[in-house]
């Protein structure tokens, strides 16, 4: 037992703890700390792995941290992460995410971290909000791992290593308590605790969670509580009522949470600070192995998600340590208020700015987020402030801190939150220096790596200083190289200049083999396949790269010692073969750089990586070649796959890399068709010294075969260096064709038809006199063509034809030809070639392939000629011409047999198996012509002359079938058709063979079985049933022995009596006699026959011949047609590939076809034999004049210092001669040299000869071609760039589907906003429509108190004393419909107004608002009388309504009106149509008379004229004089027009206790009015003018009868304006004797119109108003006194009089009384 001092310091603790064993550091942990640990079981759990336990540690929150990561290291096995990532969130305002796909998407990008890389997740361990969505996906993400790992167990395979998945969880005791019980036992390292499922409203532990860390707030342990008396441990009381424990900023929770992160996050400067250096070096070795994490600490970045204010405070230190943070934006709370602050922030950053708006609306955001800082200002000031210094420390320089995801957006996918999270955390490092930046730059990409992210190791990494160079270790570039999907990390890499040749040894690439992930592919196509081992080997033999790969290459390509090791161990350690020199040196470079390129890519492509070919590809300066050999080896890789979707996707691949060897080729055309034509004939010892063109052609790509470049090139070698010269010879046109052969035969045309020069470069025009003087002025420069042409003259081989038949050769006399060619022009004196003579043109015109072409094509048709003349000749024919013939035919072999041999030798793409069937069948036939032909006929004197004409026979089919396929085939018309005919013959007619085999045989048998019954069984029967009955019965019709028995058997029958019934013997009777007729009866044999006619036969036959010529044969012809259609695109394609074939055929054939061939053969022996002869002749002379002047040659070497390497030929390394002078001038010494040293003697003069000469320099020219170094130079920088713009163009290509599916994502996602923003724009609209109207009646309103100011004491206008207010009020009285918003500015109906729809309309008679004695006189509705429709039309407004109570609203003008009841209710006043602005008297039914008043009363302001109101031009109805309304009808009026009334004020002055009541001076006045029964309202005398009595007369019958309840007033028409004065003139005489004055005054107020609620554009009201003033104190006799009337104030405080104010002022001017 271990005894612990108080005074134990954390240092030395830290460095005790390592050397403890694990039972002592058990015991020191439970008692200093109280820790307990062991297994948490969670019942009902909805996971997967319902028994899984999840371990779990309860400590004292103050315990010491090296402790807690000891234990974490030896307990729990966590062995340190690449990234922590705490999650920041609360659970006091946790809502539940409500958008699913949202949801899934975040736990996807959670998924693609985790598997990424270690990575450690820290959070609150509640099974709420974050926590709970992250451990639902690692539950996912576990739950697919276990089922992928049962399937291999299963299988019997390993499981797959992944990524650990740890999520802590850090939680206080007291917050789950109500949850979790911990019951302390004996042993407290063993423990399991039951979580029981979680009940609504309690915390509970998250089960997904792969660990726990369980805090107590109040410690037990011995020596933290004494070290920890003192401090306190509780939390603010304000914090608990703001938010939840767990939330708090100072909870337990997250003080632990904050001293556990801070530990895992720091740095190694800042733990050694303190820590006192260790005695001995065992106690640090015990340390490092005990404490595996590194002490750098771990990368680390936090995640925001909602959050409260504690979260806040939280945050704001994780900021000022420099932790960088996502905050994921749109999730609400916290992480929406920080994104606006930063956004805001980073809009308008000054100072004034944040105190006047953002701090307001920050406090604003926080109120209504959390109520609870309401009463607690100094709370919300702090997180407010908190939340600045956030946004301010987010970005420092280079260095960003905070980094912003919207859930929302459609730009960033919650996919990649993986990589937002490495992003921050690459945004918030700082820049390092010294031996700290190869640290950094390893660990940032190896997060990178292991996150698949290029892009942020490129912006973030490499991007950042662009000053700063970086080293890429082979580990990380290993790395990348094996990596699945790690592809763009190479690219990325090699951009960085890292350098391939000194990675790539030997040993390396056979480790890049063992180390593969997958070598499914590699084992079973290159091993198994190829190599034919059992592919058991785990790893490579160590000489695979010699021989393994040699073979599987050579096996693929056709190329030989690819790889060599030893080269390879050279160059990566830097030894080059060569030039010594700095420029040598440095070519050496390139070189071994592009063969280490060459063999990534070939190593790419046999692991079946295309991907990362393709990225190495891009590189390479050989693009065209490279992709043709990887086009080839997936070609060839393909038949070796097993599963049928692998050989699609190799094919797939093959036509990837073909689309690339085109793309750049057809780029390259159109951009310089001269600098691809040396690429094209360029031959390269590395390729076994083939051609593109020969490469294209060896991978069978017959579309880059076809492509114009290819067929540009293939025709002018087809051409040679001729061209035939169009000559206009009036109508006639001579083809090619002629002119070649006229002039191959009588060489004298060549000189008018043939120009000597490679087709497409023939010779140009004289110059005229005037271009020459100008040549003269520029003799001086070199021609830049002429020099162009040496400089590819230089660098180009012979092509593979002899007599040096090389395009580029002949491009180089052409371009040397050019003034030569000129008789004006002098010659050119830098030129050392002659023109041709007459020998060497005839030389060249017989040299070319399409003058072989056409001479062996006329030789062949002569050949068929003389032997078609001996098949046809009598008998045994003549032995001259048969000898002819076959000894022509024997050359034709011979040639034959000699061209597969060099093919056979020379390794040539060529197809061979052709060739050498073709021999064996001419060998065959030369032999048997031989034997029964001409032997025969010489020795014997005869023949057997039937079978010598078979043999010729079929000889001569042979050799007619034969030019279908060695002469037609050039012509672009057959060549076409000849491939469509074969693909027809090969695939339908043999398909159509197969069916009618199985018809012929079986219906064959069955007619011949049902026909001969008798027939013996023998050839003759089989004959008959196959060849006669089945086959020819597809080209006759023969059906004799089905009509008649006609054929008698004669078989073993001597007589005729036996013969015509033997047959009946071969029955099998039981007699077995033939003599025996009852048996045959027996048998139902009817005749004697041996064929017997039936009705079955007939069926039989029918049938067949349906099947066979009607079926079959139509079948045939649909294939026929259906492939045709199809192969019609690939025909010509086939052809232009199959064109090489034959121009290179006849580029290596001898000048003279057969028979004359042997001429050629002997001149070739000739030829051979001297060129022998002279080379040996020149070896002696060259020894015998070195040895003369041996001293002299000595010193000049030794003056040049010249090196040579040896060349070795199994690398195929060879270097040139390298001096230290300039080559020119060692080339000028050297010339120098030789005319000093020139030989005089006869074999000097011999090999001085032109010929001699010529031998001896094509000898000297192959010697330096084959030691040319081919090296990277200037020129091929080209093709590297063409590869990597295609390689762009088809990336983007590639891109287009991704981008296509994303685009698709972001519509849907779009169109989702779109609702979302359509939804917000209706209700926007909505708002402004709302506001318009608000607006609008705002404006109204504002009117209406404007022309109330401007009129106070003021006199009322004439013209102007009703304003247009109460006409615009919306609702229209006594319905719902609102008016269309009018203001003042568009009431003239003078201002065009096009957006004016007002509403129509049309109270009915039956309405409410009319009373019953006014309904007769209410108009009907005219616009229904100008509608089509009466009941459809949308002018029948009166239905539309709804009628309200019948009370009558405010702004309506009106009196109390006496009823009137003298008209029907039933009557119906007619429409008057044009009978506006008059007066119209209409009959009543009791005969009296109504009188219609349609003129105005409004007149105009000067000359107080009445004025017409005008009509509506469509509807013919009157308009409102004073402009619009909003509405349109009749409305609430009874009548169209003016509605005309009358009404009487009765005023006299107020007195107070028997005087005048006086204010301001003013007597007040007093009007009498009276209450409406129905509304309550007190009113006025007066009525409607309705047209049966005088308006007068309505005043006064209407006065009697309120006033004095006199109901016996009669209408009258008669009544006048006199008689109305004097009526109320005499209640003021009977008042007063007739002497005194009455005082009695009497005022027309007003008459015109009215502003009236009910007015609309076609219906307002008018009214003539009387005022009758009684000065004297009179008193009305009977007037009533039943409250019913009543005197009231006429003052502007007055709320009794139902009309406008401006009135009641008017009365109060006219008598200087007071109003207000």
């Amino acid at each position: 037992m271990l005894v612990y001092e108080s005074s134990f310091s954390a240092n030395s603790l830290n460095q005790s703890i390592s050397t403890l064993e694990t039972d002592e550091f058990s015991s020191f942990i439970q008692e200093e700390y109280g820790a307990c640990w062991g297994t948490l079981k969670f019942e009902d759990s909805i996971s997967d792995y319902y028994n899984e336990a999840r371990p779990f540690l309860c400590i004292d929150h103050t315990a010491d941290l090296h402790v807690l990561r000891h234990f974490m290291v030896n307990e729990w096995k966590l062995q340190g992460t690449n990234m922590v990532i705490p999650v920041l969130s609360g659970i006091t305002n946790h809502k539940p995410f409500k958008n699913v796909k949202m949801t899934e998407t975040l736990k996807s990008g959670i998924k693609n971290a985790a598997n990424a890389s270690e990575i450690w997740f820290i959070t609150n361990g509640i099974d709420a909000g974050m926590p709970q969505l992250i451990g639902s996906a690692f539950r996912d993400e576990t739950t697919l791992r276990r089922a992928d790992d049962a399937w291999a167990i299963q299988m019997e395979r390993s499981p797959k290593k992944r990524k650990a998945l740890i999520i802590i969880g850090i939680v206080c005791d007291d917050e789950i308590k109500e949850a979790i019980e911990f019951k302390f036992g004996k042993d407290r390292s063993k423990m399991e605790v039951k979580v029981p499922s979680r009940k609504r409203d309690q915390l509970s532990l998250n089960s997904d969670h792969t660990h726990f860390i369980i805090i107590r707030e109040e410690p037990v342990g011995s020596y933290v509580s004494k070290n920890t008396g003192k401090k306190s441990t509780t939390n603010e009381t304000n914090d608990k009522s703001l938010e939840k424990l767990t939330d708090s900023a100072g909870s337990a929770t997250n003080k632990f949470r904050n001293r556990f992160e801070d530990f895992l996050h720091q740095e190694a400067s800042q733990q050694q600070q303190q820590a006192p250096p260790a005695t001995t070096d065992s106690v640090l070795e015990t340390s490092k192995k005990t404490n595996p994490w590194t002490e750098d600490g771990f990368p680390m970045v936090c995640t925001l998600v909602r959050g409260t204010p504690g979260t806040i405070e939280l945050l704001y230190h994780k900021i000022q340590q420099e932790v960088p943070v996502v905050i994921l934006k749109g999730t609400g709370s916290a992480a929406d208020i920080i994104a606006f602050a930063y956004e805001e922030m980073n809009a308008k950053n000054d100072r004034e700015y944040e105190d006047s708006y953002l701090k307001v609306e920050l406090a604003r955001r926080l109120l209504d987020e959390y109520p609870a800082l309401k009463d607690n200002n100094v709370r919300r000031n702090e997180i407010r402030d908190h939340i600045i210094a956030i946004v301010k420390k987010a970005d420092q320089g280079k260095r960003k801190f905070l980094t912003f995801l919207d859930v929302n957006s459609t730009t960033a996918s919650l996919n990649d939150f993986h990589k937002f999270i490495l992003s921050a955390l690459l945004q918030s490092q700082k820049a390092v220096t010294g031996s700290k930046v190869n640290v950094q730059l390893k660990r940032n990409l190896l997060l990178t790596l292991d996150w698949n992210l290029p892009d942020l190791a490129l912006s973030e990494i490499f991007q950042r200083d662009d000053d700063m160079k970086y080293t890429i270790q082979t580990d990380l570039f290993d790395k990348a190289l094996l990596g699945k999907k790690l592809e763009p990390f190479v690219d990325l890499f090699l951009d960085r200049e890292f350098v391939l040749h000194r990675y790539l040894k030997s040993d390396k690439l056979v480790a890049l083999f063992n180390q593969a992930k997958d070598r499914e592919f590699l084992t079973t196509t290159s091993l198994e396949g190829i190599l034919g081992l059992t592919g058991d080997e785990e790893e490579m033999p160590e000489d695979f790269v010699e021989h393994g790969l040699n073979i599987i290459v050579k096996r693929l390509t056709g190329i030989s010692h690819f790889f060599s090791k030893h080269e390879m161990d050279c160059n990566a350690m830097g030894i080059y073969f060569g030039d010594k020199s700095d420029k040598g040196v440095q070519r050496q470079r390139i070189r071994a750089e592009k063969k280490a390129l060459r063999h990534l890519i070939i190593y790419s492509v046999l692991m079946n990586r295309h991907q990362l070919a393709k990225i190495l590809w891009k590189r390479s300066s050989e693009p065209i070649p490279l992709a043709l050999i990887c086009c080839m080896m997936f070609k060839k890789l393909a038949p070796y796959c097993h599963e049928s979707y692998q050989r699609l996707l190799i094919n797939k691949q093959a036509k990837e890399f073909s689309d690339c060897a085109v793309g750049v080729l057809d780029k390259a055309f159109n951009e310089d068709n001269m600098r691809t034509f040396e690429m094209l004939d360029e031959k390269h010892p590395d390729w076994n010294n083939m051609a593109t063109v020969e490469l294209a052609y060896n991978a069978e790509n017959k579309e880059f075969m076809a492509h114009a470049a290819c067929q540009k090139w293939v025709t002018r070698q087809f051409y040679g260096e001729i061209t035939p010269r169009e000559l206009s010879w009036g109508l006639f046109k001579c083809p090619d064709y002629f002119k070649i052969i006229c002039s191959a035969i009588f060489i004298f045309p060549m000189w008018f038809w043939i120009n000597f020069s490679p087709i497409g470069q023939a010779p140009p025009a004289p110059k005229k006199a005037s271009d020459l003087q100008n040549d003269k002025n520029t003799s001086k420069e070199p021609d830049a063509a002429i020099e162009e042409g040496k400089q590819l003259a230089e660098h180009v081989g012979q092509v593979s034809v002899r007599e040096g038949n090389s395009f580029f050769q002949r491009t180089r006399r052409t371009l040397q030809q050019k003034f030569k060619r000129n008789k004006s022009a002098p010659p050119p004196t830098n030129s050392d070639e002659e023109p041709m003579s007459h020998f060497e043109e005839i030389q060249v015109l017989w040299s070319a392939p399409i003058t072989k072409f056409y001479t062996n094509f006329v030789a062949y048709i002569a050949f068929l000629s003389f032997f078609t003349l001996a098949v046809m000749w009598p008998t045994c024919g003549n032995l001259l011409l048969d000898c002819i013939v076959w000894f022509w035919t024997a050359s034709i072999a011979f040639e034959n047999t000699r061209v597969a041999y060099e093919k056979y030798c020379s390794q040539s793409s060529l197809p061979l198996q052709r060739a050498v069937l073709e021999v064996i069948v001419q060998t065959t036939f030369l032999a048997l012509y031989l034997i029964f032909r001409i032997i025969g006929l010489w020795n014997f004197g005869t023949c057997q002359i039937l079978t010598a004409k078979a043999i010729l026979g079929i000889g001569l089919i042979y050799y007619y079938y034969r030019i279908l396929f060695i002469f037609f085939p050039i012509s672009p018309k057959l060549g076409p058709m000849m491939i469509r005919l074969r693909c027809m013959i090969m695939d339908d007619f043999f398909t159509f063979l197969q069916l009618f085999v199985i018809f012929m045989i079986s219906s064959g048998v069955a007619i011949t079985a049902v026909l001969y019954p008798h027939y013996p069984l023998g050839l003759e029967l089989f004959t008959k049933a196959f060849v006669f009955r089945g086959l020819m019965a597809l080209f006759s019709s023969e059906m004799a022995d089905l009509k008649n028995s006609h054929q008698a058997c004669a078989i073993n029958a001597s007589r005729q009596t036996e013969s015509e019934y033997a047959c009946l013997r071969l029955s099998h009777g039981l007699a077995f006699k033939y003599d025996n007729p009852a048996a045959y009866s027996h048998y139902g044999i009817s005749a004697p026959k041996c064929n017997q006619t039936s009705w079955i036969a007939w069926v039989l036959l029918i049938q067949y011949f349906f099947l066979a010529k009607r079926f079959l044969t139509s079948l045939l012809t649909a294939m026929f047609g259906l492939t045709g259609a199809r192969v019609q695109s690939q025909s010509e394609q086939i052809w232009l590939y199959n064109r090489y074939e034959i121009v290179m055929e006849y580029a290596k054939r001898p000048r003279l076809p057969p028979p004359f061939v042997v001429i050629s053969y002997i001149g070739m022996l000739i030829a051979s034999i001297s060129r022998r002869c002279v080379l040996r002749l020149k070896e002696y002379s060259d020894k015998k004049n070195s040895a003369g002047h041996r001293p002299r040659a000595v010193s000049t070497a030794s003056s040049f210092q010249i090196y040579r390497d040896n060349v070795n030929p199994n690398n195929n390394v060879t270097t040139p001669l390298v001096s230290k002078m300039d080559t020119n001038n060692l080339e000028e010494l050297n010339n120098k040299s030789v005319e000093v040293i020139e030989d005089r003697s006869l074999l000097g003069r011999l090999l001085s000869c032109k010929p001699c000469r010529q031998v001896t320099d094509n000898q000297k020219h192959q010697l330096e071609l084959s030691k040319r170094n081919w090296e990277d130079s200037e020129a091929n920088i080209y093709w590297k760039y063409k590869a990597k713009e295609f390689y762009a163009k088809t990336q983007e290509a590639d891109k287009v589907q991704e981008k296509l599916d994303g685009l698709t994502n972001n519509v849907t996602s779009v169109q989702k906003d779109m609702d979302v923003q359509r939804k917000s724009l209706r209700q926007i609209n909505d708002r402004v429509v709302s506001l318009e109207k608000i607006m609008i009646d705002s404006h109204i309103l504002l009117e209406k108190i404007r022309s109330t100011i401007q009129q106070e004491d003021k006199s009322l206008p004439e013209s102007q004393k009703f304003i247009h207010i109460l006409s615009r009020e919306s609702p229209y009285t006594y319905t719902n419909e609102a008016r269309f918003p009018v203001t003042e500015r568009y009431i003239s109906w003078k201002i065009p107004f096009d957006l004016y729809d007002p509403t129509i309309i049309v109270l009915p008679k039956d309405h409410q608002c009319f009373r019953d004695d006014e309904r007769p006189f209410v108009e009907p509705n005219i616009l229904k009388l100008h509608s089509d429709d009466d009941e459809e039309s949308d002018v029948a407004i009166d239905t539309l309504v709804t009628p309200t109570t019948p009370t009558v609203p405010s702004g309506t003008f009106g009196a109390i009106e006496p009823v009137v009841s003298i008209i029907p209710s039933d009557f119906i006043i007619p429409f008057l149509a044009n009978k506006w602005n008059q007066i119209v008297e209409i009959e009543l039914p009791d005969g009296k008379k109504m009188i219609v008043d349609r003129k105005t009363w409004i007149t105009n302001p000067g000359d107080k004229i009445g004025i017409m109101y005008n009509l509506d031009t469509q509807l013919l109805l009157p308009l409102n004089p004073m402009g619009r309304t909003g509405v349109r009808g009749r409305g609430a009026l009874m009548r169209w027009g003016p509605n005309k009334s009358i009404m009487a004020i009765i005023t006299r002055w107020k007195k107070h206790r028997g005087q005048f009541a006086v204010i301001d001076g003013q007597r007040i006045l007093e009007a009498l009015v009276f209450k409406d029964k129905l509304t309550n309202d007190w009113k006025l005398p007066g009525g409607k003018i309705l047209g049966i009595e005088t308006p007068y007369g309505a005043v006064c019958r209407s006065f009697n009868k309120l006033a004095l309840q006199d109901d016996d007033s009669e209408h009258s028409l008669s009544l006048q304006e006199s008689d109305m004065i004097n009526h109320f003139e005499s209640f003021a005489r009977s008042s007063t004797s007739s002497d005194e004055q009455t005082g009695f005054e009497k005022h027309m107020v007003y008459q015109g119109y009215i502003d009236d609620v009910r007015n609309t554009d076609n219906s307002w009201v008018e009214a003539e108003i009387w005022n009758f003033h009684y000065g004297s104190a009179i008193s009305f006799p009977n007037l009533r006194t039943d409250g019913m009337a009543l005197w009231k104030d006429v003052t502007y405080n007055s709320r009794g009089f139902l009309m406008q104010t401006s009135i009641l002022r008017e009365i109060a001017r006219i008598h200087d009384a007071y109003f207000e």
